[in-house]
């Protein structure tokens, strides 16, 4: 009977754990707990510190205050030597130098790589200047049979369509206007991956109907810029963009929360829109950070480190109340057998 008790007592608290386990209820780790974690198993100081003067040596900047900012967030102490070099860096004179130039270049070509760089071409864009250039570069390289971008060109009369909604409604479509800027800086540069270029190719061509856009641009002196602004501002006010302008809004965020570089940097971690949210959620709550958390550990779901610590932490942080529990359902059973012992009568 006693054995029995305790057999009984022992399956209902095993089922309970594991109710209690699938169902995520009572094994909630703090996120950031988790994601420390995971970056522990999978970095070192050593390591961390090797990224951020290997940067530094490249002249990456921004690349080298990402992992700056993974030590501080796993408390690694850098190397004096190391945080030197990033001071240095950070010297007024180099700034204002190497933003100038790089924020010239990005307005000028729209390719950048760098916060200043992508600052000039997303300026540039805003103001229609990029777009335009782009419209008259891809559309010749379109007229003339010669390989071109597709995306880029219908993203720039999409850009141009926003432009005119954004001056119309005061400036309600910044966010989106920015989110064409940092895709066509993706594109160029190799950060999108196929997949995700893919879909942005097909939601944009819809958007701007490449049929008629073609027929648009067979009809346009491209040589003559102005001319193109207005013949691509009245076509860009028939644009249909209502499937687009969520995807372009989401990267308006991301820009917002991690700055130009880091969101065209992230878009390599982007395959499907479920993906691109999956990254805006982590640069929402890590910042600058994220990018660095996703190559050093491999996930890019707040989710992921979740579910992959929910039974470490059971164990970790829950073991000692699991043995109490089962003392004392065993003191109990014990205890009870010993009164039922004393109630029994004796026997002649």
């Amino acid at each position: 009977m006693l054995s029995r008790l305790g057999l009984v007592l022992l399956f209902l608290t095993v089922v309970a754990l594991a109710l209690a386990y699938t169902t995520g209820l009572g094994f909630s780790i703090p996120l950031e707990k988790a994601v420390q974690a995971d970056l522990k198993a999978a970095s070192s100081p050593a390591l961390v510190n090797k990224k951020i003067v290997d940067a530094l040596e490249r002249d990456d900047v921004d690349e080298a205050d990402m992992y700056f900012e993974i030590a501080r967030f796993m408390n690694y102490e850098m190397p004096p030597e190391t945080m030197t070099k990033l001071a240095d860096a950070h010297a007024l004179s180099a700034t204002v130098v190497r933003n100038t130039w790089q924020f010239g270049e990005g307005f000028a070509t729209g390719q950048a790589d760098t916060n200043a760089g992508l600052a000039g071409a997303v300026a540039s864009d805003l103001t229609v200047v990029g777009d335009v250039r782009d419209i008259a570069s891809e559309g010749t390289k379109l007229l003339r049979g010669e390989p071109y971008s597709e995306l880029i060109l219908g993203l720039s009369v999409v850009g141009i369509g926003v432009t005119a909604a954004t001056i119309a409604t005061g400036g309600g479509g910044v966010i989106v206007k920015a989110g064409v800027s940092l895709m066509k800086a993706a594109k160029r540069t190799g950060r999108l991956t196929a997949e995700f270029a893919q879909t942005l190719t097909r939601l944009t061509s819809e958007s701007v109907n490449m049929p008629l856009l073609r027929q648009t641009l067979r009809s346009t002196d491209l040589t003559d810029l102005k001319r193109t602004q207005e013949v691509f501002t009245a076509y860009g006010r028939n644009v249909k963009a209502s499937r687009l302008v969520p995807v372009l809004g989401r990267l308006g965020e991301l820009n917002n929360a991690v700055g130009p570089a880091e969101t065209v940097r992230l878009m390599r971690f982007v395959k499907t829109t479920e993906h691109l949210d999956d990254v805006s959620g982590m640069t929402k709550r890590f910042g600058i950070k994220s990018r660095g958390i996703m190559e050093l550990t491999g996930k890019t779901a707040l989710r992921s480190f979740k579910t992959s610590f929910k039974y470490i932490e059971w164990v970790a942080e829950g073991i000692w109340g699991l043995v109490m529990w089962l003392g004392g359902l065993i003191a109990m059973v014990l205890m009870r057998g010993i009164r039922i012992f004393k109630r029994r009568p004796l026997r002649a």
